[in-house]
């Protein structure tokens, strides 16, 4: 969970702030809550108010608190990530230690994984099997069974491990370091779920994605040294464009400078996979996916939590948590960067999942 300023500036944004209702809960009576937009809310550590928001594709107001108007309880403490897997939704919730699963028609709870540390983030290889990293300096990726919801085998990973990415037949995490610092990407073989090699790249590395030629591109936030609450080491932020294959580094671009108090954590790709997009201290920047420098201008300024690309549209979701104790935004924007709508979400919201 990043420590950023909470305060947000748009430039040029005439924001329409739209009410959230429980009355209209945007309920489709053939498909539910099947198609459209997930928003995983953190909410205030420690107070189990973290929240999932739902928005329809084509609605500008948001049933927040989905999980709990369903069920009748809460989600639970700092609501990391969501993912969609087939009928159903995995919520990653970071320090109550679950996966919380629903049925994604209808949310309603049909499981919970347990057994976890400090889990991050979920990937599905197919129906069946999944993967979750957990762990902050100890790291691990746990192999899931989806069907069963339980854990069937551990694998050691480097310190801190955030996001994966599956890539012919092998799972990449990046080993983003935890609290502490690490420099590495773990390959795993799907297959045996072995360990078949261990890649070094930026530092610190936390989100990937794949672009139109099929490299892997690495977003990695930059090393930090604390002494007490004095920072006595940082490096810039960076993203590699590696070889996924090899592992080979086919180039590295800085993004962002020292001193900026910001540690980027997301990573994003047009559907053509020729736009990459990441977060930076200025906002939302995108480059080409054969550019060797960053961009100077961010393409949506302000000051954001989190963001996602919706992946038929380019549709760029910005999510803004102004406090950690009143409900925050998503706004969408046009791929051009100019404001589409706003709407009001939950505490500290942080990713967003598409279906």
């Amino acid at each position: 969970m990043q420590k950023i300023k909470r305060l947000i500036w748009v430039a040029g944004s005439l924001l329409v702030m739209q009410s959230c209702t429980w009355e209209n809960p945007l309920f489709n009576n053939n498909s539910g809550y099947e198609h459209g937009i997930f928003v995983t809310n953190e909410g205030a550590f420690g107070n189990s108010n973290g929240s999932v928001s739902y928005v329809g594709k084509d609605s500008a107001t948001a049933v927040n608190h989905l999980f709990e108007m369903v069920n009748g309880r809460p989600l639970g403490d700092v609501v990391q990530s969501m993912t969609v897997a087939n009928d159903k939704g995995f919520i990653v919730v970071n320090n109550s230690q679950k996966v919380e699963v629903v049925d994604i028609k209808t949310f309603q709870s049909i499981g919970v994984i347990t057994g976890l540390e400090y889990p991050r983030y979920l990937v599905a290889l197919d129906k069946k099997k999944g993967y979750l990293t957990d762990g902050n300096f100890t790291g691990r990726v746990f192999v899931l069974d989806l069907t069963l919801l339980t854990i069937t085998d551990t694998i050691a990973v480097g310190s801190g491990p955030e996001h994966m990415i599956i890539a012919d037949e092998r799972l990449i995490v990046a080993n983003s370091g935890g609290w502490g610092n690490d420099s590495t990407l773990t390959v795993i073989d799907t297959k045996t779920d072995q360990v078949v090699a261990t890649w070094n790249t930026g530092e610190n590395p936390t989100d990937m994605v794949i672009d139109r030629n099929k490299n892997l591109w690495v977003l990695c936030k930059g090393q930090v040294v604390w002494d007490g609450w004095n920072i006595a080491k940082e490096t810039t932020s960076s993203l590699c464009k590696m070889d996924p294959l090899t592992g080979r580094l086919l180039g590295k671009i800085e993004i962002g400078q020292v001193g900026d108090y910001f540690w980027p954590q997301v990573l994003g790709i047009s559907e053509d996979g020729k736009k990459v997009f990441y977060l930076e201290s200025g906002g939302i920047y995108s480059i080409d996916y054969e550019a060797s420098m960053s961009s100077v201008t961010p393409l949506v300024p302000g000051l954001f939590y989190g963001f996602g690309i919706e992946p038929d549209t380019d549709v760029i979701h910005g999510l803004v948590a102004p406090t950690f104790t009143g409900a925050g935004w998503l706004i969408r924007y046009e791929p051009s960067g100019l404001v589409k709508d706003s709407i009001q979400v939950g505490i500290g919201p942080n990713r967003v999942a598409f279906n």
